[in-house]
């Protein structure tokens, strides 16, 4: 069907952004949970934001000059993916393990750091990749205290406790990565050439 220069919802669509423009212009309710911290941020007459840290409540925002954003900060657990490292002595291992950590600054964890869980992650696996390094005999006792250590250091200032460090998975594999969104990571022993 040809349409002759009239849309029939082109006038609906202006009037939907007429009211939602309208909208901007009341305040809002924002519900921050028991379990959760959050932020307000609010423009300056003189320029910039100002930033009012938010605990547990219920609170009322202007979306057209404010912008209210909220994070769970109880405690949470996430995944060290595992991965090959090498030893000092080229002795190849797979290692892996989860983090524990809660958000005690909620301005700085959302603010201060790009995505706090990922940024972990990576982290993590590089302090991981440190120690082996350095490591010739097989002696990983202080594998937990080291990387906990690292990770505190290094995340210094993002509003983290990290709690803990588990070491969940320690073994003689290498492994294989499948390059995909959607695959999990595959851990496939190799086998020795000289058996």
């Amino acid at each position: 069907m040809k349409s002759y220069g009239f849309d029939s919802h082109r006038p609906i669509m202006w009037l939907i952004e007429l009211i939602n423009k309208l909208f901007c212009f009341i305040p809002r309710p924002f519900i921050i949970s028991p379990d959760e911290g959050g932020y307000r941020a609010s423009p300056k007459f003189r320029g910039g934001m100002k930033i009012t840290p938010l605990g547990p409540g219920y609170y009322f925002w202007l979306p057209l000059f404010q912008r209210c954003v909220s994070a769970t900060v109880t405690p949470q657990v996430i995944d060290i993916r595992s991965q090959s490292v090498l030893t000092k002595n080229k002795e190849n291992l797979c290692c892996g393990g989860a983090i524990k950590y809660r958000i005690k600054d909620v301005v700085s964890a959302l603010l201060k750091v790009q995505d706090y869980d990922q940024s972990l992650q990576a982290l993590s696996l590089g302090i991981i990749s440190q120690y082996f390094a350095d490591k010739e005999d097989g002696d990983y006792n202080d594998l937990n205290e080291f990387v906990l250590k690292g990770i505190k250091e290094a995340a210094r200032g993002w509003g983290l406790d990290i709690m803990a460090v588990y070491i969940t998975d320690l073994g003689d594999t290498q492994n294989i990565r499948l390059l995909s969104e959607h695959t999990p990571t595959q851990i496939v022993p190799v086998k020795d050439d000289s058996e």
